[in-house]
């Protein structure tokens, strides 16, 4: 062949035979360090694209798989919440059953309701506070408003005290009051009147100077009271029903004046007054401050001083700032939460009956279980609708709420076996959810090992063969490197001719 001392063929050769062996030589060694045959898109496109489609199948069934984990962890809580409720029911049963014979003592009959009341209390507990992860299992939503069973608008607790202001008077009929020095003073009530108007005038003419200045009107303890500390007042009569039944009665000799008429209602006035039992307790839990704030009555307690200790609880922050109580025109004591955070109230003091919670909306469990593939379907959604759990839902209401005489605790036994069917009906549910998230995710267990299988295949790399080619392309690499360094070698001939 000719000599040439410009292009070195064969050292050209030999390089470029050098560059592609280190190329494969590194891509084998990648292969090696990382254990996968594709480690980027130029190692194989089409492999590659196969290959991440398997992945993300195989990352969305592993989170399915927690999340029906999850969704049984749910599930099982309000089954056993419910196993408690069937106990407490069974337990009526027999409270209601021993209720509805006419053979036991009244103090028997007492105690037989006092327990059948915690039972519907507890009841009651168990709807509003059984929590998974934070959430109500039996309600979509906390329930913020408590109120006590004691009292209705059909059957008014019995009040100490009744501020009746707000009564309605009579349109057209006339109160008159008169004096020994022959002041005289008549209001005719308008429509849209109550006792609050009529007090408010009364004391308007004490002002004006109309009656004496010691005459003050009042209403209190269900009466209209007219006083009369100077013992002016001589007569006090009215012809409206709403407040006497004809004349006033008199106390304390031309000083004070009560209306006959002593169920005065409440309206929208304060009512307080009505007694607590001593030793009884009302608790309430708020699972924003994570505190209890128990009151335990004593001798002398009103529903005026639960109210105010509730109010004194929430101000040192041991409830939240949003928790007030009221009393309503019943005597039914209302405890709320405006923040919404969830509290829990239970009481034992027959004064109130059971708390019962402001009803909340079913609760629907829905768990994914799909590949990713799908956004939604009936095949990748298990949903589960739990009921909302109480007392009052469960058809213990009314004479089933109590075992107060023999006909009510009959009404009770039949309720609280419509109630045990309820509830038995509601765990088979669950349990049947249970079973399908059970074999759901044994399902996806297998499909992630197939698909495991199957994306191993594309992309991991053999390395047994790896090594092979990284003993081969060492070799080249050894050789190339020599076959290079002769190549250059080879025209250093040429200085040989003109030496």
């Amino acid at each position: 062949m000719a000599l040439s001392i410009l292009n070195n063929i064969s050292s050209m050769t030999a390089e470029n035979a050098l560059s592609n062996t280190q190329a494969s030589l590194q891509k084998t060694l990648t292969q090696l360090s990382t254990g996968m045959k594709i480690n980027s898109g130029s190692d194989d496109a089409a492999g590659l694209s196969i290959a991440s489609g398997l992945n993300a199948n195989i990352a969305a069934l592993t989170q399915s798989q927690q999340n029906a984990s999850n969704g049984i962890g749910m599930l099982q809580t309000a089954d056993g919440a419910l196993s408690q409720v069937t106990t407490l029911l069974n337990r009526a049963v027999t409270l209601a059953t021993e209720g509805s014979t006419t053979g036991i003592t009244s103090s028997q009959a007492s105690a037989l309701n006092t327990e059948y009341g915690s039972i519907m209390s507890e009841i009651n507990q168990i709807g509003q506070a059984t929590n998974f992860n934070g959430s109500n299992v039996f309600s979509s939503n906390a329930p913020s408003t408590f109120t006590s069973t004691q009292g209705s608008a059909s059957s008014p607790l019995a009040l100490a005290t009744v501020a009746g202001t707000g009564t309605a008077l009579t349109a057209g009929k006339t109160t008159t009051i008169t004096e020994t020095g022959g002041d005289t003073f008549s209001y005719t009530a308008k429509a849209g009147d109550t006792i609050g108007n009529l007090v408010s005038a009364i004391n308007a003419a004490v002002t004006a100077g109309t009656l004496t200045s010691d005459v003050s009107a009042s209403a209190a303890s269900g009466s209209l009271v007219i006083s009369d500390t100077g013992k002016e007042v001589s007569a006090v009569t009215s012809n409206d029903n709403a407040i006497s039944a004809g004349a006033f009665t008199m106390s304390g000799a031309n000083a004070t004046y009560t209306s006959t008429v002593t169920t005065l209602t409440a309206g929208s006035a304060t009512v307080d007054a009505t007694a607590l039992t001593a030793g009884s307790t009302t608790t309430i839990q708020d699972s924003a401050t994570g505190g209890t704030f128990v009151f335990t009555a004593q001798a002398g307690n009103t529903l005026g001083t639960l109210a105010s200790a509730i109010a004194t609880a929430a101000a040192a922050g041991t409830l939240s700032s949003g928790t007030t109580a009221s009393i309503n025109a019943q005597g039914q004591l209302s405890i709320s939460n405006s923040g919404g955070t969830g509290i829990s109230v239970t009481t034992n003091d027959a004064a109130l009956g059971a708390m019962n919670a402001t009803v909340g909306t079913n609760n629907t469990s829905t768990v994914y279980i799909g590949d990713g593939t799908t956004a939604s379907g009936a095949n990748t959604e298990i949903n589960t609708t739990i009921n909302s759990l109480s007392a009052s839902l469960l058809g213990l209401t009314g004479n089933a709420a109590s075992l107060s005489s023999t006909t009510d605790a009959q009404a009770a036994l039949a309720a609280i076996t419509t109630a045990i069917n309820t509830v038995s009906a509601q765990r088979g549910v669950i349990g049947a959810s249970v079973n399908r998230l059970t074999a759901a995710s044994g399902d996806m267990t297998s499909e992630v090992t197939n698909l495991q299988s199957a994306a191993n295949g594309i992309q991991n790399a053999d390395i047994g063969k790896t090594v092979a080619n990284m003993t081969q392309y060492n070799v080249l690499q050894s050789t190339g490197m020599a076959a290079l360094q002769q190549s250059n070698q080879a025209q250093q001939a040429v200085l040989k001719l003109v030496q």
